[in-house]
């Protein structure tokens, strides 16, 4: 059981178990998504140990996009930026800062396009640093927070979309703060979790994937940074179009430690978003049971995080699969339920498959591309 990272609870009340496939993996696997009864927070239970956690995000290569940064994320971090310096106007061109969890660099670059040059980033990842240092000519660590030793302090340290994955959150938070300068900030971006339900998802059970373990309120990622003595200097629930979802942006300072308060909302936001990806689920399950009972020669384009999900919820293993495609280059020579994984174009030498699209962001767009670059005849199948 994993104990409550807010108020060391262990009392949990379940809300939803989310099933998915590892590629590389034969057997289905699952976490529990619970909500402490004691503070309210919500998160996964029965998860992977963080070194696992690790090597899934490494693996995927989720975090790597060279230069070409899709559109969407590319303004989402724009936003981020723009969050930060409407907060911190005067933060001088030579203040240190840290982005935590950075990537290759795309958050950092835009401090670097606005003049600031004291600029570090912390990726578990050699590829990762590389190619900051190629890209950008930003130096990236590539080091667990729990291993970096940088014998300095920084004046604002960033974690954009970083604390839904940690396991550890307290430990994370107690290195941080041998890591920020006295008067020195902290920028927080994760998943709106009390917005979650507001609205049937684009995309059912977006928020579970394997590494989302963490699910925050403004109210619980308050009493995870009281807990150390940051207190909330400004914070705003906003949309994000790439993700059709809402990021909590959060800054902090340094303050008074303070006891946690009760949150109610994350759980209530939760159970109706599990409701309503059910629904939506339910649709997207009725379209691939057809295609189970027809026997037709399927290829499904995507193996990211929805095809995973999909494997485990869905009678998409009862289909006849020759291949799953995907362009993430990580993935390829892998197998997920036995089934290999194969560049796009495999596709062009077996012309007789239907192809399901396992993408909600990208969908329309691989469907032009099968028209453009493939002259597909076949039937394509859109979630």
């Amino acid at each position: 059981m994993r104990t409550c990272e807010i108020c060391s609870g262990t009392s949990l009340r379940q809300l939803h178990r989310q099933a998915f496939v590892i590629p590389g993996a034969k057997a289905f696997g699952h976490y529990t998504v619970v909500c402490c009864e004691d503070c309210g927070f919500v998160y996964a239970d029965d998860i992977p140990p963080q070194p696992v956690q690790d090597d899934y995000y490494e693996s995927s290569g989720r975090h790597l996009h060279a230069a070409k940064v899709p559109a969407g994320l590319a303004e989402a971090h724009k936003a981020f930026f723009d969050f930060i310096t409407a907060h911190l106007p005067r933060l001088a061109k030579e203040a240190a800062i840290l982005d935590i969890g950075s990537s290759m660099g795309h958050f950092l670059n835009l401090f670097r396009q606005s003049g600031h040059r004291n600029l570090l980033g912390l990726e578990p990842s050699a590829a990762a640093s590389e190619l900051a240092k190629e890209t950008y000519d930003i130096e990236v660590v590539p080091a667990a927070l729990e291993d970096f030793q940088p014998g300095k302090r920084f004046s604002l340290i960033s974690m954009c979309g970083v604390l839904e994955h940690l396991v550890a959150l307290d430990e994370a938070l107690g290195r941080m703060d041998g890591l920020l300068a006295q008067d020195g900030h902290v920028f927080i971006a994760v998943p709106d979790a009390g917005s979650f339900g507001a609205q049937p998802p684009r995309e059912p059970f977006l928020e579970f994937a394997l590494e989302h373990i963490n699910f925050f309120t403004g109210d619980s990622l308050d009493n995870l940074f009281g807990k150390h003595g940051l207190k909330r200097v400004a914070a705003v629930s906003q949309w994000n179009d790439f993700y059709a979802n809402r990021y909590l942006l959060v800054l902090y300072a340094r303050g008074e430690k303070r006891q946690w308060i009760t949150d109610p909302q994350g759980a209530e936001s939760v159970a109706r978003y599990v409701r309503l990806s059910q629904e939506v689920l339910s649709s997207v399950a009725q379209k691939i049971a057809v295609l189970a009972d027809s026997g037709v020669p399927l290829i499904v384009w995507g193996a990211g995080s929805l095809a995973q999900r999909l494997c485990a919820t869905t009678r998409l293993p009862e289909c006849n699969l020759l291949a799953f495609v995907d362009s993430n280059v990580q993935l390829l020579g892998s197998k997920m339920l036995d089934i290999p994984i194969h560049a796009p174009g495999w596709i062009d030498g077996h012309r007789d498959a239907s192809i399901l699209v396992a993408s909600y962001v990208y969908g329309k767009e691989i469907r032009d591309r099968l028209s453009a670059d493939f002259d597909w005849k076949a039937p394509i199948i859109l979630i």
